[in-house]
């Protein structure tokens, strides 16, 4: 969700060139080619955001080191990460490290195998954190060009 979350935010900035980016999910346990599941996918059609066309990925598929930010939902996984990758500890974080939103908590829980409120609920902790990013990743790219 948060791929397409991310996708949309910026397609709707209007102040953000999406050339700019490139946006990928992956999971570290994602089977390869599986579609988004249907509480996900009805979920994401309520904010009109299709995911239709999604196909996992697992994270060995990618190439790390190519990779500017690597943003996990949970520290668990920013742990494994760096274990596997400790050359890319400085570019592996929480959604909610990076945005600072919930100092209770610094991991958003994966829904899979709960019901559709559960999804929403996560959609929406995902999309506010987004926000924040967004606006942060936003005024680093204006301050970098200057």
């Amino acid at each position: 969700m948060a791929e397409y979350l991310l996708k949309d935010l910026i397609a709707k900035s209007g102040d953000v060139e999406m050339e700019n980016w490139e946006i990928l999910s992956a999971g570290i346990s994602a089977v390869k080619d599986a579609e988004a599941n249907d509480n996900a996918q009805n979920v994401m059609e309520e904010l009109n955001i299709d995911l239709a066309d999604h196909s996992s990925h697992n994270i060995e598929e990618l190439e790390l080191s190519q990779e500017d930010l690597i943003i996990t939902m949970t520290r668990k996984h920013s742990r494994a990460l760096v274990l596997r990758h400790p050359d890319l500890a400085d570019k592996i974080f929480t959604l909610k490290e990076l945005t600072e939103l919930d100092t209770d908590s610094r991991d958003i829980q994966d829904p899979f195998g709960l019901s559709e409120e559960v999804y929403r609920q996560t959609r929406d902790e995902i999309r506010d954190n987004l926000r924040v990013l967004l606006e942060k990743l936003k005024n680093f790219e204006l301050i970098e060009e200057d």
